[in-house]
């Protein structure tokens, strides 16, 4: 038998009157409603978003038959706490010998040129994949066929298979490109099929072919990277698959200790992120950041309750009457909360509306790009709907039930005596002072903050002044480690070899007026190495600095058009000894304190990376004007210059000179293929255009951050509005009696406004403080601070003096009739 619950949750009954009632409300106050709706359901919206995000990244969904049953083999290195990917020799024992999984295949990924008919050279993101991932997928080319088992045969013709997005981009969609001839990287290979819109198995990835490494041959844990794949059999589990895994495991560990001592063997839900405890960490911490957007509910609906509790505080006397006439105050507080979770419900559909739409825009701008999994689509899950639930019910219990407990505590037999007593009884306590000082305080330090968000934005147009960045084509530049090389010596001075070709020709190239190299570009936000200055040449108070360091190579100074002004230009000789640098005018004037650099010592102490950090003294042997880095702060601007030859990873990046860069584009490519079929230039774009993505990604944000501020703006003008307008007309009788005792109409004004004062000052206060505590970087982020202070204290005169004013024309007599 159920346990009697207790009288007072007994009392808490609904109706559908209840909410027939809560419809009404919003139709009678709709000011109230669109407020409270927008702010509610923009906190909704960015909590049902996150929510929906990390959903998505923790528990993919799979579009695949028998979704549940595909897994995901690998190894993880115990001695080193991370997963190991070179595991092509297991591979080919799992996969002759696994009987818990009726399908293992693999794939490496990769990047290379795909060279078409028409001679237009690109890269493409595929992968070497074993034939059956496509039976794996269950998915039936749109044209021609998949890969077979036979194409994974060293003696059959080379074969590809075409993502949607590469068969309309690259060949316009044509029908008859089954069977055409294209190159991918230095291969020649004859395509068979074209798979239909939004196939990207593994990942994301656009272009198939067979895989053909023997994995019998490599030995253990060489090779390249691999990811393996499977579906379970029927009956069997992911615990069978790991038990024959361990013992697999244990063999190898026996017969090769050197090599699998340390490794364990992992089986996870295909798609699903693994890691160490350090991964589990990061995956609590993110789980943990929903209370942030908890907090955020629970501060716009706390002010969204300061709204109500003043337009409730109005129906006192009806809510005395229900009292009397037997509803006890566990049925009033419930009604109320009905009352409020009419307005969250609604909030909710329209935040899970905008929530929608923008996933809807993300994730289709993302898709574009090729930036996503093939798993994630716009929808929303049903645990995000769930969720979203919950935090209406949440914002219900703070707008209905928090105001609902205040106004339900007058005594129902002085207030039914009395019923002036029963309108003006209520009395807002420490309690809603402290919202008030809240609220204010949220505001004035969130404006400058959002400000902040706003100028960082625009930091990539400031630095692309001043260096004729119109004039610039920029590509990132990488090697394509073809046929699996397992020698890195071999693979890095090939890439070499490769890299001055390319530089040798664009050089011979006509209209070029400069080639550049370098691991960062002068638009492109700097990380800075925290540095020490040789104490012995150069006396400072205290020798730690921090600046930025580039390492660059080719006529990068020449390219981008600057000058040494102090000492020299690097030479041949300077990228053997590794023990030089440049720095720019701004090193020597913030670092050096505007000593002269050349001949001074510097050692880099941590950065990014610390391959650069220890005891290695670098010697200034040159000075350049600055260019590039116009930032708002000058010390900003403070740049080291290395030494590095244009090896792939060290000198990613290139940039040329030329009159016209986007007509420049195609030729670049095809002299890259010309050099090394296997140089891949990808993000071939103007320099103009460099940073768009980050400078998009800031605006997003900052657009939010200027939304979220715009309402916590509008509820706490509005809320500190009711609020004081409540009170200072609550005090009508007050200020009657006053007046009739002859308090003059000057005292009467100052003992009003000097507790709106305090409260709005303190809040001003507050969040001047908060905003100060969180860093003021410009000048206009602290004109905005002081505008917010301003508008808040209008805001709270304001809410004052209209009502004051009606107050002080009452008559004292009628003032005293009215109330008493």
């Amino acid at each position: 038998m159920l346990p009697r619950l207790p009288a007072r949750v007994r009392a808490i009954r609904f109706s559908a009157l209840d909410f027939k009632v809560g419809l009404r409300i919003l139709a009678r106050y709709p000011g109230l409603t669109a407020v409270g709706t927008l702010a509610i359901a923009v906190a909704i919206a960015l909590g049902a978003l996150y929510f929906e995000a990390l959903s998505k990244w923790q528990n993919p969904s799979l579009p695949l038959p028998d979704a549940e049953r595909v897994v995901t083999l690998g190894a993880w290195d115990a001695s080193r706490s991370s997963p190991e990917s070179r595991i092509l020799h297991d591979f080919a024992a799992w996969r002759s010998e696994l009987t818990s999984l009726d399908l293992v295949g693999a794939a490496v990924s990769f990047q290379r040129n795909l060279t078409t008919e028409d001679g237009r050279v690109e890269p493409v993101y595929g992968a070497d994949v074993t034939a059956n991932a496509f039976t794996l997928m269950g998915t039936p080319p749109l044209l021609g066929r998949t890969l077979v088992a036979r194409d994974e045969e060293a003696a059959e013709p080379a074969v590809v298979v075409l993502s949607h997005a590469v068969w309309s981009a690259r060949f316009d969609s044509d029908p008859a490109v089954i069977g055409r001839s294209v190159k991918l990287g230095s291969l020649t290979a004859t395509v068979v099929g074209v798979m239909p819109r939004g196939f990207g198995f593994p990942v994301r990835h656009r272009i198939w072919a067979p895989l053909r490494t023997d994995g019998a041959i490599v030995p253990p844990r060489t090779g390249p990277s691999i990811a393996v794949f499977g579906r379970l059999a029927h009956g069997r589990t992911i615990a069978d698959a790991r038990s024959e895994l361990e013992t697999i495991a244990a063999r190898n560990a026996a017969e090769s200790p050197s090599t699998h001592e340390h490794l364990r063997p992992m089986v996870t839900r295909y798609a699903k992120p693994v890691g160490g405890s350090e991964m589990l960490i990061i995956r609590n911490m993110m789980y943990a950041v929903n209370v942030v957007f908890l907090l955020l509910l629970a501060i716009v609906c706390t002010n969204v309750a300061t709204l109500v509790f003043a337009r409730t505080a109005t129906r006192g006397w009806e809510i005395t009457v229900r009292s009397a006439l037997g509803a006890s105050r566990a049925r009033i507080i419930s009604q109320l909360f009905v009352e409020a979770l009419v307005l969250a419900s609604l909030a909710t559909i329209v935040g899970l509306a905008i929530a929608k739409l923008a996933l809807r825009l993300g994730v289709g701008q993302l898709a574009a790009s090729d930036a996503l999994p093939f798993w994630i689509d716009d929808s929303l899950s049903f645990s995000t709907m769930l969720y979203a639930c919950v935090l209406t019910l949440i914002g219900a219990a703070i707008v209905g039930v928090l105001p609902a407990l205040r106004v339900t505590r007058i005594n129902v037999q002085d207030a039914m005596r009395n019923e002036g007593a029963a309108r003006a009884g209520l009395r807002f306590g420490g309690f809603w002072t402290a919202v008030i000082v809240v609220q204010v305080a949220i505001t004035v330090a969130f404006l400058p903050i959002a400000a902040g968000g706003a100028f960082q934005s625009n930091r990539f147009n400031q630095r692309a002044e001043g260096i004729g960045a119109e004039q610039f084509l920029i590509a990132n530049v990488g090697i394509d480690r073809e046929n699996y090389v397992l020698d890195s010596a071999a693979f890095d001075a090939r890439s070499r070899r490769a890299v001055d070709a390319l530089q040798q020709r664009l050089r011979e190239e006509p209209g070029i007026q400069g080639v550049a190299f370098a691991d960062r570009l002068p638009v492109e936000d700097q990380f800075k190495y925290t540095i020490e200055v040789d104490s012995a040449t150069v006396p400072l108070t205290s020798g730690i600095r921090r600046s930025t360091l580039v390492k660059v190579a080719g006529d990068y100074f020449k390219a981008f058009g600057t000058s040494v002004v102090a000492g020299r230009d690097f030479v041949e000789s300077d990228y053997a000894s590794d023990r030089v640098m440049i720095v720019n005018q701004s090193f020597a004037r913030y670092v050096l304190g505007n000593r002269n650099p050349i001949g001074q010592r510097v050692r880099i102490v941590s950065g990014e990376i610390d391959a650069y950090a220890g005891d290695r003294w670098y010697e200034i042997v040159g000075m350049v004007e600055d260019f590039g880095w116009q930032l708002p702060e000058p010390q900003e601007q403070s740049a080291m210059y290395m030494p590095s030859l244009p090896v792939v990873g060290r000198a990613g990046q290139l940039a040329v000179r030329v009159r016209d860069p986007d007509a420049f584009a195609t030729r670049v490519r095809a002299l890259a293929a010309e050099a090394d079929p296997t140089i891949q230039l990808s993000e071939v774009k103007p320099l103009a255009l460099a940073g768009g993505g980050e400078a998009k990604l800031n605006w997003i944000l900052t657009a939010v951050a200027w939304l979220v501020g715009f309402i916590v703006l509008l509820l706490s003008a509005t809320g500190i509005h009711s609020l004081m307008s409540f009170t200072v007309a609550r005090r009508t009788r007050e200020i009657g009696i006053r007046a009739a005792l002859g308090a003059g109409a000057g005292r009467i004004v100052a003992g009003i406004f000097s507790r709106a004062f305090l409260q709005v000052g303190l809040g001003v206060v507050v969040g001047s403080a908060l905003a100060a505590l969180g860093g003021l970087g410009s000048a206009r982020q602290v004109l905005i601070l002081l505008g917010a202070d301003a508008l808040m204290l209008v805001v709270g005169v304001t809410a004052c003096a209209v009502p004051l004013r009606r107050a002080l024309r009452i008559d004292p007599t009628e003032a005293l009739r009215a109330e008493g």
